[in-house]
């Protein structure tokens, strides 16, 4: 269309839906109705009897297509499965994090597992040492750890208790515990001898968690990778083939039907 015909065929709309709007939502309208209000305004008093019949009924069409418009059924189920996808994505969005923030605590407090293995071997190493250590290649405990080197002048293990109250979590507070042990006199080396192996329990553990990730990307990757096949199998010949079975059989019944 030149930009003349679009010109004219937006001016003729929207006089077409001022007529609407007069009959919007009236069910009893009639085509005499729609021509009857033609007559009221000025762009159709051009038109020729039956230019005017004709934009009555196209009108009318129009006015039809625009009362018989619902809310269906598959539009309010929709609406309900967008509203608890809006209402729940917060909720699934903070697990997500949740669980994200599990495994990148459980990376950190491997490394500070790998630091205090290396500084625990080291003559004249003590816990203010490892803490210092320990902030250096922290992230998220970087606070509590720092807070902790802040205030131990004043007493080790009051600040190694304030900190082990400021986490919660599990495997990081055993490491502060055993730093209370090294406190009192123990060697780091005696108090951290049940290191080594919980660092191999939480190693296997990660190994084995990544492992079930793997897997379970796996099956989701086939499961994506079929589903082209399995719909075009279920759409072009599953369903025809029902669907011609179901009319052959009818028209089975229909025709005994009519013989007796």
């Amino acid at each position: 269309m030149t930009e003349k015909d679009m010109a004219t065929a937006m001016e003729l709309t929207e006089h077409d839906n001022e007529v609407i709007n007069m009959f919007r939502g009236n069910l009893d309208t009639t085509v005499a109705q729609v021509q009857s209000a033609i007559e009221m305004f000025d762009f159709y008093e051009e038109l020729t009897d039956e230019e005017k019949e004709e934009a009555a009924e196209r009108i009318f069409d129009k006015i039809q297509i625009v009362n018989s418009e619902y809310l269906q059924w598959f539009e309010v189920l929709l609406s309900f499965v967008f509203a608890i996808i809006g209402y729940m994505a917060p909720i699934w969005m903070l697990m997500f994090q949740s669980k994200m923030r599990q495994i990148e605590m459980e990376d950190e407090v491997m490394q500070f597992q790998t630091i205090i293995l290396m500084l625990m071997r080291i003559e004249r190493v003590n816990v203010e040492m490892i803490l210092e250590w320990l902030e250096r290649y922290a992230n998220i405990f970087k606070e509590p750890i720092g807070k902790c080197l802040n205030n131990y002048e004043a007493g080790a293990w009051e600040a190694l208790e304030e900190m082990k109250e400021d986490i919660s979590y599990l495997p990081l507070v055993r490491i502060v515990e055993s730093m209370q042990a090294a406190v009192e006199k123990i060697p780091i080396k005696d108090a951290f001898d049940e290191l080594e192996s919980e660092r191999d329990y939480y190693q296997e553990k990660r190994k084995e968690s990544n492992d079930r990730l793997i897997k379970r990307k796996g099956m989701i990757g086939k499961a994506i990778g079929f589903a082209p096949m399995v719909c075009m199998f279920v759409g072009y010949l599953i369903i025809p083939l029902v669907f011609i079975g179901l009319t052959s059989m009818s028209s089975s019944f229909a025709t005994m039907t009519a013989q007796t």
